[in-house]
């Protein structure tokens, strides 16, 4: 499956849960830059709106993207971030992501 692909499956489960709160979904690392092995785990920050309570929103995380994880056989580690602090790029992180990422 390619990355736009798998992207935008992503997206759509997390839409069913989340509904207009879905700000954004963005690929980072080796699979947004084209380098991910067979085995490397695919990275997604899932942007809100509203205040993120951690905790919370990874569970529901968790719970809408395990299907999917176990059709790709690799790790998905998504990250709840408010879209407003991700946006401000105070954290080099968001920063990092935001040039190298890709959005759906």
């Amino acid at each position: 499956m390619d990355k736009h692909s798998l992207l935008g499956r992503i997206r759509t489960r997390l839409e069913a849960v989340y509904g207009d709160r879905l700000r954004g979904v963005v690929l980072y690392g080796s699979e947004a830059r084209g380098d991910a092995g067979p085995d490397s785990d695919i990275d997604v920050l899932v942007l809100l709106t509203g205040p993120v309570a951690f905790g919370k929103e990874l569970r529901v995380i968790i719970d809408a993207l395990y299907p999917m994880q176990l059709e790709v056989l690799r790790p998905l580690h998504a990250t709840p971030v408010d879209v407003k602090v991700y946006e401000a790029g105070e954290f080099a992180l968001y920063r990092n992501i935001r040039q190298e990422g890709i959005l759906a």
